[in-house]
């Protein structure tokens, strides 16, 4: 027998996150997952993420193992690229490239009602930030978060 509660329960909790953000700024790419800071922390109000630290996402959780790259902005163009990793950045729209091994990324926004927001991608790639987030960046660190 089909249990519809363990098939609706993740269906409905991926909708909340996604209901509580909108994008319309970025469209050209997937939606990035959502990731929560252990116990609401947000290290200090940095962007970066304390390694060993649990994050949740809707359907299971990662761990920061070890701190990748720091950003830096380019103000003539609006992105913001990777101090150590080529090819990692984050555009004025909140188009975001990540890598495998670079999967966990921490934005500071300079919006206070936004604050420090985490996302994941598994294997890294590109996906799309939320207007509120990928457009009002102040910093932004990436760590990596295992190959779960």
């Amino acid at each position: 027998m089909v249990n519809f509660t363990a098939l609706l329960l993740p269906a409905l909790l991926a909708s909340a996150t996604h209901a509580a953000y909108t994008w319309t700024k970025c469209t050209n790419a997937e939606r990035c997952i959502a990731a929560k800071a252990p116990n609401g922390s947000t290290a200090g109000g940095k962007a970066g993420a304390q390694p060993g630290s649990r994050f949740s996402y809707v359907g299971g959780y990662v761990f920061a193992v070890d701190t990748c790259s720091g950003y830096s902005s380019d103000r003539a163009q609006g992105c913001w690229y990777s101090h150590d990793k080529d090819g990692l950045f984050i555009s004025p729209t909140g188009y975001m490239r990540t890598a495998h091994d670079c999967n966990l990324v921490g934005v500071l926004s300079k919006s206070a009602d936004v604050g420090v927001t985490y996302w994941w991608l598994h294997k890294g790639g590109d996906r799309c930030l939320p207007d509120s987030v990928g457009t009002e960046v102040y910093d932004v660190q990436a760590c990596y978060a295992g190959d779960q």
